[in-house]
């Protein structure tokens, strides 16, 4: 069998382009891209069913016998042949016998193609007029009781119409051809939308269930390399600080393909220009001057590359690589398909991200509770019961963690020791800074007995386990419980305060704060104390409490407020003077710690 070419008058614009596709039996080709492999065949695209319906109209339509055949020229359907049809199969064979034509008989066919993959042909058989025999002309003449000569041009007018009729159907042939390239055409469109759609899923699948940041990582880079079928894949998050892409994962790389140098953004145009969001295309790694290590690439065996950006909520987190072996034009589905694995990365990305960062923060604040309940319990549960004496104290941290602490140190039954201390800062480190001058108070004030070569000690302590922007204010007082004697010194802290008669006494005797000066030098002072006095030793947390207006609660209001409590007990003075800091402060939040120790001389 040969094949015949045909044109094709279409009334769209693109007649003229689908007529020349006709004739030159190429086939009507979309402006969408197919491929299909070269082993495909036309009944993986359509069923046998509907291919013996489309043979079975034509052939009934046109009047012809109609067979469709795959790539080697075998029938793909049954045979359909009508009454009519073998009638005039007959009356060709007396015709060619008669006038020796054997060119209207010749069989056609018409190519189905897709893409530039020929799946298969139709192919038609057209019959031919009728002959015309002497007998018949005149069989018909009496019946039709017209001359012989009008018979026979009537039969050669039906002649000329089957001829027309014959060029119709052919065609035909090639219109339904193209139909059934566009059948097939359309079906892979729709198998590729739905592999899209279900390697999308399958990923979205494997990336949301994924826990840690490196392991959705990995899965990113197997994930491109087994959808695409590509030779390997690399992803590249953005370090901003040093404008570096950084390489946190691969598939199917060789350590030394990775330890080539370091991405830099102004050295690598290729990535730039991703981080656009653009898809970037490299035919060749090894002879593109955009590609910054073009001989490594050589020697991975790298050929063309495919790269687009991972962007969550419109900012540019890293860059997605795939590779092939070979040099490889990648289809527009394609790059579609690797925009929308880098979408859904990024995504998975960030909330590992953000699922690290929650875990990392749930353990530090375990350790911060933990830490807090010691800080707690190196705060005594309850101050010392001596007679003669009433002591109070109250601890509020502003955090979990604090700077403040007060402790009492028993010396005998009849002598003890007063510490209350601020460290600069806040959080862990002045809990820890913290920690550290209670300890110092302890070791030294059990073995020294002047208070103001204690605090030198502290002092130069504090200065050496402690960083130059750190220091803590602390005052250190001794009571002689038998004699009522009071020795203290303040290592610039804020100043306590001794109530007598409704009269203050500061008690300010001491020195430069711990840890700036490691040679300072202290000064001590005794108080003989009176019954009735009452000693007010705090931290800056109740002067600078501060209201929404800016205004502090200040030392003139704490005076004033000590005078309107001094009568109560020394722990309902320190609960009555929290509650009038809380009350002036109001819904403001705290941004310092709050020390207060009480003791009434009875």
């Amino acid at each position: 069998m040969t094949d015949s070419s045909v044109q094709i008058s279409t009334a769209d614009g693109r007649g003229q382009a689908r007529e020349s596709a006709i004739s030159s039996g190429r086939g009507f080709k979309s402006t969408d891209s197919v491929e299909i492999g070269p082993q495909a065949k036309l009944t993986d695209y359509i069923d046998s069913t509907t291919l013996q319906d489309i043979q079975d109209s034509l052939a009934s339509v046109a009047q012809v016998k109609a067979t469709i055949l795959d790539t080697a020229g075998q029938p793909l359907t049954q045979t359909t042949v009508s009454q009519r049809f073998e009638t005039r199969s007959a009356a060709i064979a007396a015709a060619r016998h008669q006038k020796g034509d054997t060119d209207l008989d010749q069989p056609f066919s018409a190519p189905i193609i897709v893409g530039d993959v020929r799946l298969g042909s139709i192919v038609i058989e057209p019959a031919k007029a009728a002959p015309m025999r002497t007998a018949m002309v005149k069989e018909l003449s009496e019946k039709l009781n017209i001359p012989a000569a009008q018979v026979r041009v009537l039969v050669e007018t039906i002649n000329q119409d089957t001829l027309r009729r014959r060029t119709a159907s052919v065609q035909f042939l090639h219109m339904l051809a193209d139909a059934l390239s566009r059948l097939c055409q359309q079906e892979i469109l729709i198998r590729r939308r739905l592999l899209e759609i279900s390697t999308l899923f399958n990923i979205s699948t494997m990336l949301t269930g994924t826990r840690g940041l490196q392991q959705t990582l990995d899965r990113v880079t197997s994930s491109v390399v087994e959808a695409m079928g590509v030779k390997a894949a690399s992803l590249r998050l953005l370090d901003g600080q040093n404008n570096e892409l950084r390489i946190k994962s691969v598939c199917n790389l060789s350590d030394a393909y990775l330890q080539k140098g370091p991405i830099l953004l102004e050295k690598s145009a290729v990535d730039r220009e991703a981080l656009t969001g653009a898809v970037v295309y490299v035919a060749d790694m090894a002879a593109d001057p955009r590609v910054a290590y073009p001989e490594d690439a050589a020697r991975e065996g790298i050929a063309s590359v495919l790269s687009t950006a991972l962007i969550y909520k419109d900012r540019p987190i890293g860059v997605l690589r795939v590779y092939s072996g070979q040099r490889k034009e990648f289809s527009e589905y394609e790059q579609k398909l690797l925009q929308s694995i880098a979408s859904q990365a990024a995504v998975a990305i960030e909330n590992a991200r953000l699922q690290e960062e929650s875990i990392e923060k749930d353990r530090l604040e375990r350790q911060v509770q933990i830490a807090a309940d010691v800080q707690r319990r190196m705060i005594p549960a309850h101050p010392p019961v001596i007679a003669g004496f009433d002591i109070g104290a109250l601890y509020v941290p502003c955090f979990e963690l604090g700077g403040d602490f007060y402790d009492f140190l028993l010396f005998g039954e009849r002598s003890i020791g007063v510490a209350v201390a601020d460290v600069a800062g806040k959080g862990l480190p002045a809990s820890l800074l913290m920690a550290s001058v209670r300890a110092a108070f302890r070791a030294y004030a059990g073995d020294v007995y002047d208070l103001d070569e204690i605090m030198a000690r502290v002092n130069r302590s504090v200065a050496s386990d402690s960083r130059s922007n750190e220091f803590v204010t602390a005052w250190y007082g001794t009571i002689d419980c038998d004699k009522k004697r009071l020795t203290y010194c303040n290592a610039g802290h804020d100043i306590p305060l001794l109530l007598r008669n409704g009269e203050f006494r500061e008690l300010r005797t001491g020195g430069m704060v711990l840890g700036v000066n490691p040679q300072e030098h202290y000064e001590k002072e005794v108080v003989q104390l009176q019954s009735g006095d009452l000693l007010w030793i705090y931290t800056d947390g109740v002067t600078d409490a501060m209201a929404f207006s800016g205004e502090k609660f200040g030392k003139q209001r704490m005076r004033s407020a000590l005078l309107q409590h001094a009568n109560l007990s020394a722990d309902q003075i320190c609960r009555h003077m929290l509650w009038e800091t809380r009350r002036f402060v109001g819904l403001s939040r705290r941004y310092d710690d709050t020390t207060m120790v009480a003791i009434k001389v009875l």
